[in-house]
């Protein structure tokens, strides 16, 4: 059995009706065309190996079986299949598995030999003359698998696994290793039970003629350097350039031209760029394309990518110093560094990793900017910094500081791990209505600072460590980072600055059905006092579609706070408004999201889909956006910025779950009291505490009294 990679160049030209690499959710993958019935020639197709010789494809084929993966070396789906496909060369070979990683004309032996080191390849590279093979298989997508029998007839064709179903959007379902039981049935000699899934990630599009410009046409013809850099440096290079979280970059016309076409898809699917949002307000650092900067794209990519002249062109801005504190602010006035790198594996599921920065301060601190630094931006996906007391920081980490439900080989570091969506126990208020535990910031790749209004200071209570939650995103190699805190302060006592302050609002619903596709969940709150309206911070989990926020004034007149066409849990971040909105006492701000619990549903946690209770684990399901508000005192202090009505719905929904389940986890004790003795987990089975519990204890509470 061998395994072939073939590399292509992107050499995309204009685009398809056919979307090539969109993928498809696990529901669709059993109703494909059939395969080819036609053996591949493997005698009559040649491969060329490092030192130039031509070698028969007949002479790479294993004894059992033959696997062809073509790869891009700067795909994203490419670079975390890479070890995925070392593992499976390892644990193979010995039945006659060879892996020969295959690239196109062109290709150097130092590109060769980059890929292999990079991503820790042992199996032997070769070059593809004239895409020949590529063209054979009919291969549409990188990267895309081909099982071959011993006769070379294809028995298997499409994506590696399902960690991604859809391009773009990570599977939340454990992974389907696709491939591997492909293999399995062809080497066992039985029929392949999925014999063809679509595979994800970069189209393969053989490259048009270019069309010929005339004199006349070039002085108005759309060029990369006077029209299209423009447009990349103002929504893509910030994070798809070096070192930052793009997996390739985004910097210089080759890129540009290898990569649009693609890019131009995932715009179009509102899945790039990243967290957007539509308001009536004007949001800072909003990064949603107009119609006229993707008309200006198509236009480049349909008149064939002409590049223009470089030295005509305005220049372009320098891109910021993501590696360095925002500098225009002065050096910040505390820097909270990381106690110890954090090891992120090659291969596996994201990790969400909840870091203490101790910070223990003995009086409030008015903080005006904040912001996180990560050393390595390629695997920070996204951060969620906020702040709780030092004593419940610490409990966390002696109760949850092992390694996370999603570690694997590699991974190790600092933190704590939660099942649930916060991440720690609710305190309440102070007496004087601050909040002991909030969000204040986010890190998304290419933001800087975040800053509060002019008038006003993000607080931080006496006795409070911050908090960072991350999402690392693996890339295929072994990789850490070490990530810093800034904090810079109110020093003016001359102008007495306003409080930010944060509501938590709740759509209130008991459960999501399964096979239900457009499920609108509604909450309204209503404004108790005067206030400014600084940022808003939608919040779901996987099943959400899509989001909004409206603001309701006393005399009717309405404003759009944030719509999320296409909402995104991996993405999720606070918006901040450059001019605050006033919302006078009285004011309604009405908030909904449309929920898809179908099995079309590619981040569908489960498989088949099952009903989704309101609850705190990340594959429960919550409607729980937070508003940045500005005011001279806390706003709402008794009604704890929206928990204890949240809490109370997340009881309900427990128990609620636990009676659709059959199971009755609670009991009467002799004096009246009702305690718990149960709890259903993640993995669906239901286990008797060691002891019976507060029943309003919150899930992290069960978690050492299981057993």
């Amino acid at each position: 059995m061998s395994v072939f990679l073939l590399l292509q160049e992107a050499a995309f030209a204009q685009i398809q009706p056919i979307q090539e690499g969109e993928g498809a959710p696990n529901a669709q993958q059993s109703h494909l065309d059939h395969l080819p019935e036609t053996p591949i020639a493997t005698s009559t197709l040649t491969l060329t190996d490092p030192s130039g010789a031509l070698r028969p494809l007949s002479e790479c084929s294993g004894s059992s079986a033959t696997v062809i993966v073509f790869l891009y070396a700067t795909c994203p789906l490419c670079q975390r299949v890479a070890p995925v496909l070392e593992k499976l060369w390892k644990e193979k070979q010995s039945r006659g598995v060879q892996i020969l990683g295959v690239f196109t004309d062109g290709t150097s032996v130092a590109d060769l030999e980059k890929f292999k080191k990079d991503y820790s390849v042992s199996f032997p590279l070769f070059v593809d003359n004239g895409g020949k093979l590529a063209s054979a298989l009919s291969a549409t997508t990188t990267p895309e698998a081909f099982v071959l029998d011993r006769d070379a007839k294809v028995r298997y064709m499409g994506r590696i696994n399902d960690l991604y179903q859809v391009r773009g959007v990570q599977s939340q379902t454990p992974v389907r290793e696709d491939l591997r039981e492909a293999l399995s049935d062809v080497v066992s000699g039985t029929a392949v039970h999925l014999p063809r899934t679509l595979a994800v990630g970069c189209a393969i599009v053989r490259q048009d003629p270019l069309p010929a410009a005339t004199p006349a046409s070039q002085e108005s013809m759309i060029t990369y350097h006077k029209d299209v850099a423009p447009i990349l440096r103002n929504h893509c290079m910030m994070c798809h350039s070096d070192g930052n979280a793009g997996p390739f970059t985004l910097t210089s016309y080759d890129d540009a031209a290898d990569w649009m076409k693609t890019g131009l898809r995932e715009i179009k699917a509102g899945r790039m760029p990243p967290a957007q949002v539509e308001s009536d307000l004007v949001i800072r650092n909003a990064n949603t394309l107009s119609a006229e900067e993707l008309a200006t794209l198509e236009s480049w990519i349909k008149s064939g990518k002409p590049e223009g002249d470089e030295n005509s062109a305005p220049p372009l801005a320098p891109l910021p110093d993501f590696s360095k504190f925002q500098e225009d602010l002065g050096p910040p006035d505390i820097i909270l560094e990381q106690g110890e790198p954090f090891h992120l594996g090659p291969m596996g599921s994201d990790v969400y990793r909840h870091l203490v920065f101790m910070l223990n301060n003995s009086a409030d601190l008015r903080v005006r900017a904040i912001q996180l630094l990560p050393s390595n931006r390629a695997i920070v996906h996204h951060a969620l910094i906020g702040y709780l007391p030092h004593s419940e920081a610490q409990q966390a980490l002696r109760d949850c500081g092992g390694p996370g439900p999603s570690f694997t080989v590699g991974d190790q570091g600092p933190g704590f791990w939660a099942r649930h969506g916060v991440g720690f126990r609710i305190p309440p208020p102070r007496p004087d209505g601050m909040p002991l535990i909030s969000f204040l910031s986010a890190y998304v790749p290419g933001t800087s600072a975040y800053m509060a209004p002019s008038d006003a200071d993000f607080i931080i209570p006496a006795g409070s460590d911050l908090i960072a939650q991350m999402h690392y995103h693996r890339t295929g190699i072994q990789a850490e980072d070490s990530t810093r805190i800034g904090l810079w302060l109110r020093k003016d006592g001359t102008i007495p600055p306003k409080q930010m302050s944060i509501r938590f609002l709740h759509g209130d619903f008991v459960v999501i059905p399964a096979g239900i596709k457009n499920m609108k969940v509604s909450g309204e709150w209503a404004v108790p006092e005067d206030c400014m309206i600084a940022g808003i911070a939608p919040h779901a989990h996987l099943l959400a579609r899509s989001m909004d926020a409206t603001a309701i004034l006393p005399d009717q007149t309405r404003f759009t706070i944030a719509k999320v066409p296409h909402w995104q849990y991996e993405w999720q971040q606070p918006y901040f408004f450059k001019e605050p909105r006033f919302l006078p006492k009285g004011t309604k701000i009405r908030f909904s999201a449309i929920y898809d619990n179908s099995a079309a549903n590619p981040k569908n946690p489960f498989s088949p889909p099952r009903p989704i209770f309101l609850g705190e684990s990340t594959t429960d399901e919550m409607l729980l956006p937070w508003l940045l508000l500005t005011a001279d005192k806390t706003i709402d202090p008794k009604g704890n910025s929206g928990f204890p009505e949240f809490g109370a719905s997340v009881i309900r929904g427990n128990l609620l779950r636990d009676l659709y389940t059959d199971h009755l986890p609670f009991e009467v004790q002799p004096d009246g009291s009702v305690l718990r003795t149960g709890a259903t987990t993640g993995d669906g089975k239901y286990y008797r505490f060691k002891k019976p519990l507060d029943p309003t204890l919150p899930p992290s509470a069960y978690e050492d009294q299981l057993p």
